[in-house]
């Protein structure tokens, strides 16, 4: 048996080689666009889990203080002493007022190691200065 075809709708096909042309480039233009971001961390900080459920969370213009169990700080990769992070702590809150800092402390650290960058944080007149923990999962 014959099957009639309809002669309007077998001559057309669609072409969808440059459709897929376009979503490539597309695709290589949001790639290439895209930043991203590396949260700064210290290797030899080990955190202290948290019971909350709350993450911490930071804008990018946050400083980044960890705080290390023998009781040194490292600032934006270099390791300092209290004096040297109270002199980059007044440093960067005359540079931008509205500076946020995130005090990462080892699990291990003193309190008062910690409690001494947090010091220093206030007398530099930092308005918010957040601590960072690691919730358990």
């Amino acid at each position: 048996m014959k099957i009639p075809r309809d002669e309007q709708s077998s001559g057309e096909m669609v072409n969808v080689s440059s459709l897929l042309d376009v979503m490539f480039i597309l695709i290589i233009f949001f790639l290439a666009t895209t930043t991203f971001r590396q949260q700064e961390r210290d290797v030899a900080v080990s955190l202290p889990d948290a019971a909350a459920e709350e993450a911490v969370s930071g804008a990018p213009a946050v400083i980044v203080i960890n705080v290390r169990a023998d009781g040194s700080y490292v600032m934006a990769t270099k390791e300092m002493g209290i004096d040297e992070l109270a002199a980059a702590v007044v440093e960067a809150h005359a540079a931008d007022p509205q500076q946020k800092v995130l005090i990462r402390g080892d699990r291990n650290a003193l309190h008062g190691h910690v409690a001494a960058a947090v010091l220093a944080c206030r007398n530099a007149g930092i308005v918010e200065a957040d601590l960072g923990y690691q919730i358990p999962e």
